[in-house]
């Protein structure tokens, strides 16, 4: 039984290994420069890829164009955002000018109304002094009741 389960262990030691190997296979072909994925006797270490190795692999160099799109696409992005936030804040200053003049007019609105009341306008001509116009002091008719009839 014991010889059983070492069995078993070792097959399942010798698939993870064959695993494995396929795995780093699979990187290799993507940073790999060669063209057809042959295994040399180059790894990929934590050195390779902070040395910049990786960089210049086969895979990396196909998608500088796709690197460049994006860098230009975030260039569009942050000039359209720039500009729709210069018009933003153009659009609030144009409101509260918009507001204070509404404000001014209502203010000469109110000093016109002021100005133009009848009794203003008698003031006025009479500083001229070439005015004949007067309030009068007796209505221009006589209405009469029913009952004076």
């Amino acid at each position: 039984m014991n010889e059983e389960k070492e069995q078993e262990l070792q097959q399942a030691e010798q698939q993870y290994q064959s695993d494995k190997a396929e795995a780093i296979k699979a990187i290799k072909k993507f940073t790999d420069d060669n063209e057809d994925g042959s295994d040399d006797s180059t790894k990929i270490t934590l050195k390779t890829i902070l040395g910049g190795d990786i960089l210049q692999s086969k895979f990396v160099l196909r998608q500088v164009g796709f690197c460049i799109f994006v860098v230009v696409l975030l260039l569009f992005y942050t000039g359209n955002r720039y500009a729709s936030q210069q018009e933003i804040l153009l659009i609030d200053s144009l409101k509260t000018e918009l507001q204070e003049q509404r404000y001014n007019v209502l203010t000469i609105n109110g000093e016109l109304l002021n100005l133009s009341r009848q009794s203003k306008i008698e003031d006025a001509l009479r500083s001229y002094g070439d005015s004949l116009i007067s309030t009068p002091g007796a209505p221009l008719f006589g209405i009469k009741d029913q009952e004076e009839e």
